[in-house]
């Protein structure tokens, strides 16, 4: 009764613009509308654009230890101010919103519900620093919407690494090389969770981890993704 009362005379308002038509999670439609969607056709693998369905050129002459990498939107915009706010300036309540749009992406990618979710894992360091783990919080809204556990235990990451951002493309392999470890998914299928995928070398060396440790496949996720 209260929230149809809370609905009915405090309407909700969008957290960007403060309109209040069809907001969902915090965000209106004509928010929503700005945010830039990645078109077919993708990789299959890595769900790069490419010009004619299947593998792209990349991932046939080497294949990448991930089995399918999906991105919800480019990483620009809007969106890029939502996830700057939500990363760095304790915007927590933009989780719900992101882990629905990685959702829709997953859905419409036809991907099976993993056995286990788990987050891009922050340096203990760094976690300490913002307080909170990004990763984390979406993770945790897309378990609900797909009905999967979460674990936050499966991945961690062991040494301290700079950013990606700027890195030349060989020290960013040096960057992040060995920096995870994974225990715990012999058999099972893993989708691991991140808020902004920009090099790809995070997804490349936490799906190393992965496979190393057993894992029967491995599917990578994110919001945004750097894009053409």
């Amino acid at each position: 009764m209260f929230s149809f009362l809370r609905e009915t005379f405090l309407p909700a308002r969008c957290l960007i613009c403060s309109g209040r038509d069809s907001v969902l999670h915090g965000v209106c439609r004509q928010c929503r509308a700005q945010i830039r969607r990645f078109s077919a056709p993708l990789c299959d693998v890595c769900g790069q654009g490419i010009g004619t369905p299947g593998v792209c050129i990349q991932c046939l002459s080497e294949a990448p230890p991930f089995d399918k990498m999906i991105s919800a939107c480019v990483y620009e915009g809007m969106i890029q101010d939502i996830i700057h706010r939500f990363k760095y300036r304790r915007a927590t309540v933009f989780k719900k919103f992101l882990a629905g749009l990685a959702a829709e992406s997953v859905a419409a990618a036809g991907v099976s519900p993993p056995d286990l979710i788990v987050p891009v894992p922050l340096h203990w360091s760094r976690l300490v620093g913002r307080g909170y783990n990004q990763s984390m919080l979406i993770a945790r809204e897309l378990s609900g919407y797909m009905g999967c556990d979460v674990r936050y235990d499966v991945v961690r990451k062991v040494r301290k690494t700079p950013s990606q951002v700027g890195l030349p493309k060989a020290d960013r392999q040096r960057n992040l090389k060995s920096a995870f470890t994974a225990k715990g998914v012999k058999g099972k299928s893993v989708m691991v969770v991140d808020d902004v995928i920009t090099t790809g070398r995070t997804a490349w060396e936490i799906s190393t981890a992965l496979k190393h440790a057993g894992a029967s496949k491995v599917v990578f996720a994110s919001v945004c993704r750097t894009g053409p």
